[in-house]
């Protein structure tokens, strides 16, 4: 049983640990002194005369294993690298600047068709500087702006730093203007970046019949957002209501979909426990309500210091794997194939088992707590969207009164025994509800499954199959009446394959499985959100309707299913001709969750509708398990009478 302490320790550790290390890694980053990037500028010709032109050249050289993205960077998350001028001797006129071919990346987190342009090792941006011919003889400046985000493995940090170009004018230079023949392929091979600084846009403009339509058709990025409620008596505007919204909100929490199979076994074990002293029932309760408390005091650190929203951490494949095989394992020792640190509740209790009671109702709860955060019940989303832009100490207050309202069934049995009478007497039918949990974990396993990127799924099921293998040897091959080096060599055989297993499984699989994978057929209705799409569609004066969702987020699934492909409001948007946008936040999309931040929001389901005309930046949005009648509210005008 010791064995198993330290395991179930090494567990939880590993979690924990999986949960804030990016948040670390991306802090280590941050403090570093020395930035992994060096620039080095140069000017060709060094010396020039007035009339000349001259070619600037930023290196820019990266420490191995970083990168940067080129300009433009791909369709992919990121930020381009950009050079821009901002102050200029007024004899001097500069050109946009222009970058080399960047390399194609295809990161494992990302979609197939969210690649990106990168830089390794190193690069050159170029800009070419025009010369008056009264340009007086002395030395000037250029100031320009350098902008990139330094990127490796995952982590990435935005740098930005200013240049200044010292700029020789000679009276009389020692010879005619050239360039070098090497500079001149170079500049060839390059091209003008997409994104230009703003003074050179506003320089270059030129008026179009379709840029003179209103102000609208002049905005160049999404202004501040005013959104208005559609049901706003929702919406939290203190920390009272929050409180009490959280209280509720983490009850409710006890009925989702992905938490009930655990519960049960918490409820059924309080079956078993019924029988027993009070004392030692008050125990197992407040053991599974201390997991769930200390889960929600991580999230709450990882939201006031690390910036996570609620539900992101299933953004995270590492964290989504965990679960699914922590799960896996829990269906597979209640189905006897092995023993973990939860209980059998049809089986005889050893003294030993008793004292691990705590430790394995404690973990239970910690489990249960992490398979609640991809849902987002009522009440819920308004309090995390106010909560989640307070101070840490509010922050934690509002989680902590989470954790309570999940807790309280547990602690009320806990404490009153009483309310355990109208549970069964325990009995042969507990071993086939426990069997019929382990099912229930399995179809959580299958939901989780559905979650991960396609070419991830073959990977994650066969790595699965080496966790039976390896439990399956651990449990049933050996036994305390075996000597303890055979126990040793048994075991130590099961954690080889599983380890082996895990790398075959998760690294060389779902390398092949992208490798051949094809693009699927997309829905023709919904669209990726761009930024872009959401601005064109501003100046063209169309109805705008964003669905924010997620593959992680099962209350997404079912409002997009109830709601947003019923017959009534598929018409309506029809009708409206409705710009539909979906942002998807299963993995990290930047311009999606700008646009969630936009809308003062941070959780999901959350539906955002822009209204066509002068109110197009003002508008209406839907949280949590909106209705059909909501939606169509908007489109019927009964929600501006009642705004106004």
């Amino acid at each position: 049983m010791t064995r198993l302490r330290c395991i179930l320790i090494v567990c939880v550790a590993f979690i924990i640990s999986g949960l804030v290390s990016p948040a670390l890694a991306m802090n280590q980053i941050q403090l570093d002194s020395k930035p992994p990037i060096k620039i080095d500028v140069k000017t060709y010709s060094s010396k020039a005369a007035a009339g000349w032109e001259v070619w600037v050249a930023v290196n820019i050289v990266l420490d191995p294993g970083w990168h940067i993205y080129g300009n433009p960077k791909g369709p992919g998350p990121g930020l381009p690298t950009l050079l821009e001028v901002t102050s200029l001797p007024a004899e001097v006129e500069a050109d946009a600047a222009r970058y080399l071919p960047a390399a194609k990346l295809v990161e494992p987190e990302l979609a197939p068709e969210e690649w990106v342009w990168v830089y390794h090792n190193k690069t050159t941006i170029y800009m070419r500087l025009s010369t008056a011919t009264d340009l007086s003889s002395q030395e000037h400046q250029v100031r320009l702006h350098l902008q990139l985000a330094l990127c490796r493995e995952g982590v990435c940090m935005p740098y930005k730093t200013g240049l200044i170009v010292p700029l020789y004018v000679a009276i009389s230079p020692a010879a005619e203007p050239s360039i070098p023949r090497w500079l001149l392929k170079e500049i060839q091979l390059s091209h003008v970046g997409e994104v230009k600084s703003r003074a050179q846009a506003a320089s270059r403009r030129t008026v179009t019949p379709e840029a003179s339509q209103g102000p609208l058709a002049k905005l160049e990025e999404i202004p501040a957002l005013n959104p208005r409620p559609v049901l706003p008596g929702l919406e939290v505007g203190s920390i009272i209501k929050a409180a009490l919204f959280a209280l509720l909100a983490g009850f409710i929490l006890n009925f989702m979909p992905c938490v009930l199979p655990v519960v049960s076994l918490k409820v059924l074990g309080f079956v078993q426990q019924s029988q027993e002293s009070g004392r030692r029932v008050a125990y197992m309760g407040l053991s599974f309500a201390a997991g769930i408390f200390v889960v929600f005091l991580v999230l709450a650190a990882l939201a006031s210091f690390a910036g996570y929203g609620w539900g992101e951490l299933f953004q995270k494949q590492s964290f989504l794997i965990t679960m699914i095989g922590l799960v896996f394992a829990m269906s597979l020792c209640l189905f006897g194939v092995f023993q973990l640190p939860i209980p059998h509740f049809a089986t005889n209790r050893t003294e030993s088992v008793q004292r691990h009671g705590y430790v394995e109702s404690f973990y239970k709860g910690i489990l249960a707590t992490f398979l609640a955060t991809p849902c987002s019940g009522p009440l819920l989303g308004g309090a995390m969207a106010w909560t989640l832009r307070q101070p840490p100490a509010q922050i934690f207050t509002i989680f902590s009164c989470l954790g309570l309202g999940m807790a309280a069934p547990y602690v009320i049995m806990s404490f009153f025994p009483n309310t355990l009478r109208w549970l069964p007497r325990p009995g042969n039918w507990l071993v086939h509800f426990e069997r019929l949990m382990g099912f229930a974990l399995l179809a959580t396993v299958i939901y989780l499954l559905s979650v991960l990127p396609d070419h991830m799924t073959v990977g994650v099921v066969l790595f699965c199959l080496f966790l039976a293998i390896g439990f399956y040897i651990w449990g049933k091959m050996t036994s305390l009446s075996d000597s303890t080096r055979r126990r040793l060599i048994v075991r130590l055989v099961a954690v080889i394959i599983m380890v082996v297993g895990g790398w075959i499984s998760l690294d060389i699989v779902p390398s092949v499985a992208r490798n051949v994978e094809l693009a699927s057929e997309k829905s023709q209705q919904w669209e990726p959100y761009t930024e872009t799409k959401l601005l064109e569609a501003a100046r063209k004066n169309r109805w705008v309707v964003v669905e924010f969702t997620a593959d992680w987020c099962p209350n997404c699934l079912l409002v997009e299913k109830t709601v947003l492909q019923n017959r009534t409001v598929v018409d309506t948007f029809r009708k409206h001709d409705a710009l539909l946008l979906k942002a998807d936040l299963t993995s990290e999309n930047p311009p999606a969750k700008r646009l969630l931040d936009k809308m003062g929001s941070r959780s999901i389901p959350f539906l955002a509708l822009f209204p066509p005309g002068e109110h197009f930046w003002q508008p209406y949005f839907l949280r949590d398990l909106y209705r059909v009648k909501d939606v169509l509210r908007v489109f019927e005008g009964t929600t501006d009478s009642k705004s106004s």
